[in-house]
């Protein structure tokens, strides 16, 4: 039996949107979706604060100054950086767009 291509994330989705719907809280912990590789990271409370700053410097069109301010900051906590990435990935110039 041939495995099932994965689908694509939804197409009008903004960062903010995919934490909201793919971040759920179970027994105190987030579970993420990454976007990209589909696969899932338990995250703490603090973890999940620092993708919603991203999810919002990302839909501002900030998303390269926040890198600096993280790396001036003293950098990302760990495996944060990646799931950052992820979820610039959801910004497509034909699919959503900043709020202006």
């Amino acid at each position: 039996m041939a495995a099932e291509p994965r689908a694509l994330p939804p197409a009008e989705i903004s960062p903010h949107q995919w934490l909201q719907q793919y971040c759920p809280v179970l027994d105190g912990q987030f579970l993420f979706l990454d976007p990209i590789s589909w696969r899932t990271f338990q995250l703490s409370e603090g973890a999940v604060t620092v993708l919603q700053e991203t999810a919002t410097a990302i839909e501002l069109g900030r998303f390269s100054d926040f890198l600096v301010e993280v790396q001036e900051a003293g950098g990302w906590p760990p495996e944060l950086e990646p799931l950052a990435w992820s979820l610039n990935s959801l910004i497509r110039s034909d699919a959503f767009r900043p709020a202006e």
